[in-house]
């Protein structure tokens, strides 16, 4: 029979597995498409976002003024 340490513990260890979950959901942005996820240019993108800092400045910024206005997220133009 399981004693109140066990429980607290049991308890505690669902409540951490459910927040990586969460977690890890929230972290599933982008991921590498083959090609710059601002510009859409393939050239050498192999495993990367973007192109460049300019298009991952670019993008991040649009990015987060589509989310202050409530708009879809837009991954490539």
């Amino acid at each position: 029979m399981a004693d109140e340490a066990d429980l607290a513990f049991d308890s505690e260890q669902r409540h951490l597995m459910q927040a990586l979950a969460a977690q890890r959901r929230r972290n599933q942005g982008l991921q590498p498409a083959g090609c710059c996820h601002h510009c859409g240019n393939t050239d050498g993108i192999a495993d990367r976002l973007f192109c460049d800092v300019d298009c991952a400045d670019d993008w991040e910024y649009e990015h987060r003024l589509r989310s202050r206005l409530g708009l879809p997220a837009q991954t490539m133009h």
